[in-house]
């Protein structure tokens, strides 16, 4: 039947355990500090091969919280209503959470993050996050987090991690946010999602304080409606991160409130960086905006209908050598405003046929 606990719920100290909830729900007390679902692995023995299953979970810190856990499932789970985050897979401190799957899962009304992969100084690798529904968290609706904390001093390697056709939506901070705060979220993709309506940036990759978020992929995502940059790729204020080789590419970005996709160098690095095959339309104060970047490469991108007098379609600024080609803007305040030391196709704005026109062409209309 339904459980009501008042310490932690169900608690998990040994391998190959499968846990079926069968459709009844675990509630708690929500202000005690105490976990729905407790996997109390430790650094120098993670626990492995677990299935968790079919139920319900609220009312607790945590709904689930997976310390040093590999290669495990969390399927069919409605984690709601919880004071903290809905699910954790927590790697952190010298440990290891790799090669886990969340899947066919509802978490939302948690007051911190809805998915929280923390490998602050230490790992989180090889987890997939699949068909899920993340929505009205308080915090991001997930967190990729490669942190840098205060024992071990050496950086979180949050890497190769998939988020895969998941709706993401109503998250009170961002809807994905990749974080390398000293450390490293490298080679993680976001595929396939509907990330929309969360009250900042849609998908947000950072590398601070000297951290890399490089070789990240978000791809055939439609991505709309956020309160900040539907896509933001960032080196951080003044930190000495890097944020390069990443991909934005066969993505609809719309209606957000700021730049569809920006890529921002500002104190660190955001170069190499490729976005490409996107349709961005409406969005509030641009297309395409890069500031402070270089040998980010812009190809074959609809962008249409950028709000506001001024708004841009392809902007780059304090940037170089980015190469700008067979990109199409239309009916936006300014179409193309590009740095001199950049490379681009001709724009043509002619109208008519286009016999003989360069195969390098940025149209502009």
């Amino acid at each position: 039947s339904n459980l009501h606990s008042t310490t932690d719920g169900i608690v998990i100290q040994t391998n190959g355990v499968t846990v079926d909830l069968m459709g009844f729900s675990l509630t708690g007390e929500g202000s005690n500090g105490n976990y729905g679902i407790h996997v109390d692995g430790a650094t120098n023995a993670p626990i492995e091969d677990l299935v968790i299953k079919h139920g319900r979970i609220s009312g607790f810190w945590n709904g689930l919280l997976c310390q040093h856990m590999n290669n495990s499932r969390i399927g069919q789970m409605v984690v709601s209503g919880n004071a903290d985050a809905g699910v954790t897979l927590d790697g952190g401190s010298s440990g290891r959470c790799d090669g886990n799957t969340i899947t066919d899962c509802s978490i939302s009304g948690n007051n911190g993050y809805g998915v929280y992969l923390d490998a602050t100084d230490g790992q989180c690798k090889g987890n997939t996050i699949t068909d899920c529904s993340i929505s009205e968290n308080g915090k991001a609706g997930v967190y990729l987090d490669g942190g840098k904390g205060q024992s071990a001093g050496q950086g979180g390697r949050c890497d190769g991690n998939t988020i895969t056709d998941c709706s993401i939506k109503g998250n009170h901070v961002y809807g994905v946010h990749v974080s390398a705060d000293g450390g490293q979220c490298k080679g993680n993709a976001i595929a396939n999602c509907s990330i929309n309506a969360n009250i900042s940036y849609g998908v947000y990759i950072y590398g601070d304080n000297s951290g890399q978020c490089n070789g990240n992929t978000v791809a055939g995502c439609f991505i709309s409606k956020n309160s900040n940059s539907g896509v933001h790729l960032s080196g951080g204020a003044n930190s000495h991160g890097r944020c390069n080789g990443n991909s934005i590419v066969n993505c609809t970005i719309s209606e957000n409130s700021n730049p569809g996709v920006k890529l921002d160098g500002g104190g660190g690095e955001c170069d190499g960086n490729t976005v490409q095959g996107n349709r961005i339309t409406g969005n509030a104060l641009g297309g395409i905006y890069i500031d402070e970047g270089s040998g980010n490469r812009v190809e074959a991108n609809s962008v249409w209908g950028s709000s506001g007098l001024a708004a841009y379609g392809i902007c780059t600024t304090n940037a170089e050598n980015n190469l700008i080609m067979k990109n199409t803007c239309v009916k936006n305040g300014v179409n193309f405003c590009l740095d001199p030391a950049d490379t681009h196709g001709p724009i043509v704005t002619t109208v008519g046929p286009l016999a003989g026109a360069d195969p390098w062409a940025n149209f502009s209309r």
